[in-house]
């Protein structure tokens, strides 16, 4: 099914392969579209350049402190006529289990929370094909303390209309699979670290169990040009207290797991990753953290259809699997 027959609006992308085909394939958490730029003004002719790449995240990551202008890119799909809408970023925590409860809106240079997607030149009427951009760029709260955050886009068109009080999850399997099936949704869950250095603590990434009971996970690392090594997932607080180790399989296509835990039901707190590689991490190369919930005989019909098997899960070899969150750390020469 081609893009334009699957969705036929304004698309924000969660991937770079993303063309608005429904489920989006992994990674649904790196949209490329949600684009932080530090103090800079974007220009149009770099906004359309790099729509196929670069990650134009990846070379202005979030500066404590400082003024962090965010844009959110979109690209009319539709067949024959323009579009125009509105779009709104929110942030929260980032982490493996996200907790949607915790989102909280930007607010945009010039004030307000809805801001119009314009072409180049300003118009708010988009043609097909083309690309468009948020009219002002989102701000960053200097507030904020340091740390690992998300950043989510929803889109609001009059052919797709989307509220600004966004849904409520009854657990992690909806909340996921509103990402996958909404093109007009983008999440970003990504970060850089430093590059050349052989370990690397990964501190306060959030974890939630949105279930009404408890639920067991497996955690996962995989990436790519990664060393040999281990990663260590942990957590003191005593309502579910944990150590689990996971090897790490150069270069990082077999992913590596933990034995499983249970956290407890309604619960929301950190992780802690401790990786430790045997040699330095390259200049590009990327960690990818996973988090996964082993499916049960009770689970529903959408739960099983979408549980994957995966291999060298200690003991729970023939478990099928939903992945329920996920975080990218790409190396860079030089991070914040």
């Amino acid at each position: 099914m081609n893009a334009a027959a699957n969705w036929n609006d304004i698309l924000v992308r969660d991937n770079f392969p993303d063309v608005g085909q429904t489920p989006t394939a992994d990674p649904v958490w790196e949209s490329p579209d949600i684009i932080p730029f530090g103090s800079d003004i974007l220009d149009f002719g770099l906004l359309e350049s790099s729509y196929d790449g670069p990650d134009l995240g990846l070379s202005h990551p979030i500066v404590y402190g400082r003024l962090n202008r965010i844009y959110v890119r979109g690209k009319n799909l539709r067949t024959g006529c323009p579009a125009s809408g509105n779009v709104r970023l929110y942030y929260a925590p980032g982490g493996l289990l996200l907790d949607p409860r915790a989102w909280t809106p930007l607010t945009a240079e010039g004030g307000g929370t809805a801001v119009p997607f314009t072409v180049r030149g300003g118009a708010r009427e988009i043609p097909p094909g083309q690309i468009c951009v948020s009219r002002s760029a989102f701000l960053w709260p200097s507030q904020n303390p340091p740390g690992h955050y998300c950043t989510i886009a929803t889109v609001d068109t009059p052919a797709h209309p989307m509220p600004a009080a966004l849904p409520t999850f009854g657990s992690l399997v909806d909340y996921l699979n509103w990402v996958r099936y909404n093109p007009n949704v983008g999440w970003r869950n990504i970060d850089v670290i430093p590059c050349r250095q052989t370990r690397y603590v990964l501190s306060n990434l959030a974890i939630a169990n949105l279930n009404n009971t408890p639920t067991r996970f497996v955690f996962g690392i995989s990436g790519t040009d990664l060393p040999a090594g281990t990663a260590t997932f942990s957590n003191t607080d005593q309502q579910a207290p944990f150590s689990l180790t996971a090897q790490i399989y150069p270069p990082g296509t077999d992913e590596g797991y933990t034995r499983s835990i249970v956290l407890p039901a309604n619960y929301s707190g950190t992780v802690t990753v401790v990786v430790q590689l045997d040699q330095p991490l390259p200049c590009d190369a990327r960690i990818v953290l996973r988090a996964y919930n082993p499916v049960t005989a009770n689970a529903g019909k959408l739960e099983r259809r979408l549980a994957v098997p995966l291999t060298g899960v200690p003991e729970l070899q023939d478990a099928l699997f939903l992945e329920l969150g996920a975080y990218t750390f790409v190396a860079t020469p030089s991070s914040p």
